[in-house]
């Protein structure tokens, strides 16, 4: 399912406080502030700048893995052949494999850090993905960005963060390409 946001946002994480964004200047810039159910640091949402796809696996079904790690690293496998399958894939990518890591502000923003499954080209992320289990499956949320939104997530953070790291952003012609096809894409890998 595509998620199309109706203004730009930052989504905090279901683990961040609420006092780590600076009400006041989220107000001056226009940011919406709102929580997601599933854990990670905060993201932007924004129709023009990003893409966002949740991926629903019900337990009952064959692709539903009851392990947590497995099912981030199934996602981001399919969200890998999608790219390839748009041409889209830059040739450095790789999947991540292992425990978060937030030694680069992760903990604060989402595409600072990396968790398993996500897929990232040279150290920067470019896919991430956040889960939310329930007893009849799981949901996994993944975005890319076509642009940075780190300097506009900084402006409404409270305290700065020790950030060493930016997302890796989709250009070009591939932008167009992904945002058209993405869904499509996404669905037939999953198929």
């Amino acid at each position: 399912m595509r998620c199309i946001p109706t203004a730009t946002t930052l989504v905090l994480g279901s683990r961040q406080a609420e006092e780590i964004v600076d009400r006041h200047a989220a107000g001056r810039t226009g940011l919406e502030i709102v929580r997601r159910r599933s854990g990670g640091g905060a993201v932007l949402v924004d129709a023009n700048h990003s893409v966002w796809i949740d991926i629903e696996v019900g337990i009952e079904d064959v692709r539903y893995c009851a392990e947590p790690m497995a099912m981030m690293a199934k996602v981001g496998q399919w969200w890998m052949e999608a790219l390839r399958s748009l041409n889209c894939c830059p040739p450095d990518l790789w999947q991540f494999e292992g425990a978060m890591e937030c030694d680069a502000g992760g903990d604060v923003i989402c595409f600072a850090g990396r968790a398993h499954g996500e897929l990232m080209v040279g150290e920067s992320k470019l896919v991430g993905l956040s889960q939310r289990r329930t007893r009849d499956g799981a949901r996994v949320q993944g975005q890319l960005h076509f642009a940075d939104p780190t300097d506009v997530m900084l402006k409404v953070l409270a305290e700065s963060s020790p950030l060493t790291r930016r997302p890796a952003l989709i250009s070009g012609p591939c932008r167009e390409i992904i945002d058209a096809g993405l869904l499509a894409a996404l669905t037939a890998a999953i198929v």
